[in-house]
């Protein structure tokens, strides 16, 4: 599927190419806006990419890490260790945490490249929609521990 649309890709930009140079004024105008919106669309990509590497050397993700961490380890003290339902969801839930840390750091080491994919961006809104449901989980397990608390 990917070489099927490199192949369209390299097509059609050989078509703008050769109307640029060799098509009618009209084809010629038509190829010269279809380039600068190109570019436009190029220099919007470059700009997500250096917002997105600003967020995660800002630490956008760690203080939700830390978090998660301290709250699962005050949950460790407070589930019954004869729980094995709840244990296990903590399990799992830590689990999880440890999956998107080892997420996050690739994104990180991919933004640190001089050419990262585009497809980063996608795995950056993938990243923050999981830690948010992570977190919500997370949540919905420390209320239930609380109310099995008291």
């Amino acid at each position: 599927m990917r070489t099927l649309i490199k192949l369209a890709l390299l097509i059609i930009g050989g078509l703008l190419v050769y109307n640029y140079f060799l098509g009618s004024e009209e084809e010629k105008a038509t190829s010269e806006k279809v380039f600068k919106q190109v570019k436009e669309v190029g220099k919007s990509i470059g700009s997500l990419i250096k917002n997105e590497r600003q967020k995660f050397a800002d630490g956008k993700y760690d203080k939700a890490f830390e978090n998660l961490g301290k709250m699962y380890e005050g949950l460790k003290e407070k589930v019954d260790k004869s729980d094995k339902e709840a244990n296990a969801e903590l399990d799992k839930l830590e689990q999880q945490k440890e999956k998107l840390q080892k997420e996050k750091e690739s994104i990180e080491e991919e933004l640190a490249k001089e050419n990262p994919d585009e497809e980063i961006l996608d795995r950056g809104k993938d990243l923050d929609e999981e830690l948010r449901k992570l977190a919500d989980e997370t949540g919905r397990f420390f209320d239930k521990i609380m109310r099995k608390e008291k």
